[in-house]
C-alpha cells in the first residue's frame, strides 16, 4: 500500500473515480489540490474503520475462496501502466492460475442497498476496471462484507472502451497537476474554493465578460425566491384545509400535518446566563454578495 506521500505521485484505483468526476466524496479539484501538495492528504493509518477494513481484508479474501473454490494470493507488487508511469494499480489479491483478480471491501449495514441485486458502487466499478487495464487481466471480482453479517461477491469483466476513456481523462488530469492548472470546478467545490482563497485584498478586478453570467445568477435567485413563496403559499393552503385533522387522503397522495417534538437551542437564554460568548466560536469567512452599481447622472 502507498504511503501518504507516495500517493501524491500517482493516479491509483482509489483516485480514478474522482479523476472522472464520478466520486461521491471527492471532486477533481479536491484531488488536484492533494496531488499538487496544496491540500493535506488524509492520514488514514489511525482511522479505525480503515484499520478494521485492512484487518478484515484477509477474512473477505478467504471467504471468497471458500465459496467459489478459487485460490487467491496476496500481491504486494505495484503494477504500472506500460506507457504512463504515474498510472498505477495496487490490487488486493490475484486469483491463481487465471487472468482474474479480487478486490476486497467492507462496509456498514447502512450501505447494504448499494449492493442489492447487480448493484455495485460506481467508484468500485471504475477502480476494478482500472486495475484490470493496468495489470492486463480480463476479469475482476469484488467481494464485500456488509455490516459484519452479510457477504457478497460480484463479477466485473474488463471494459476496454471504458479503460481507454479512463486513461485519456487521467492524462488530462495529470497534465493539470504538472502544469499547476486547476481543473474545471463543480457545484460541490463551493466550500472548497473558500479554503483555497480564504483571504482577500481591497482591490477589484475589471471583467465585463462575466456580466451575462451574473445577470443569469440574479435571475435564478429571483426565480428561486418566487418559487419559495409559491411553495409556502401552497403549504399554507394545505394546512388550512387540514385544520384540526391529521391529514388528507387523495387517490394519489397521503398528506399529513402531525405534531412532533424536537430540541432547539435557546440562544436568548444562553445570552441571559452569560454563557453564549463563552461557547460561541467566531469563524472568519467570505460572503458573496451582488449589488447593482448606481449609474452616474
Amino acid at each position: 500500500m502507498f504511503t501518504t506521500e507516495e500517493r501524491r505521485n500517482y493516479i491509483g484505483g482509489s483516485d480514478i473515480s474522482a479523476v472522472m468526476g464520478m466520486n461521491r466524496w471527492k471532486t477533481q479539484l479536491k484531488l488536484w489540490l492533494e496531488k499538487t501538495g496544496d491540500a493535506e492528504l488524509a492520514d488514514l493509518s489511525q482511522n479505525e474503520a480503515v484499520q478494521l477494513g485492512t484487518e478484515l481484508e484477509e477474512f473477505v479474501a478467504q471467504k471468497f475462496a471458500k465459496i467459489t473454490g478459487k485460490s487467491v494470493r496476496k500481491q504486494s507488487k505495484m503494477y504500472v501502466h506500460k506507457e504512463y508511469p504515474y498510472m498505477v494499480a495496487h490490487v488486493d489479491r490475484l486469483i491463481t492460475g487465471t487472468d482474474e483478480l479480487l478486490e476486497c471491501k467492507t462496509c456498514g449495514s447502512y450501505k447494504k442497498d448499494e449492493w442489492e441485486g447487480d448493484e455495485i458502487p460506481q467508484e468500485y466499478i471504475l477502480q476494478v476496471n482500472w486495475y484490470l487495464g493496468i495489470t492486463g487481466r480480463k476479469r475482476g471480482y469484488i467481494a464485500v462484507l456488509i455490516g459484519g453479517q452479510q457477504f457478497k461477491y460480484k463479477v466485473i469483466d474488463f471494459d476496454v472502451e471504458l479503460f481507454s476513456i479512463m486513461v485519456d481523462m487521467a492524462k488530462d488530469f495529470w497534465n493539470c497537476v504538472k502544469t499547476n492548472t486547476p481543473p474545471a470546478i463543480t457545484p460541490s467545490d463551493n466550500e472548497l474554493i473558500l479554503k483555497i482563497f480564504p483571504n482577500h485584498t481591497e482591490d477589484f478586478i475589471q471583467n465585463q465578460e462575466i456580466e451575462d453570467r451574473v445577470d443569469y445568477l440574479q435571475q435564478i435567485k429571483s426565480d428561486i425566491t418566487a418559487l419559495k413563496e409559491e411553495q409556502q403559499m401552497l403549504e399554507a393552503e394545505l394546512k388550512n384545509i387540514i385544520n384540526t385533522h391529521i391529514g388528507i387522503l387523495t387517490d394519489k397522495y397521503k398528506i399529513t400535518w402531525k405534531e412532533q417534538t424536537s430540541s432547539k437551542l435557546n440562544v436568548d437564554r444562553l445570552k441571559a446566563d452569560e454563557l453564549y460568548d463563552k461557547y460561541a466560536d467566531k469563524v472568519a469567512t467570505r460572503v458573496l454578495r451582488i449589488s447593482k452599481i448606481k449609474q452616474a447622472a
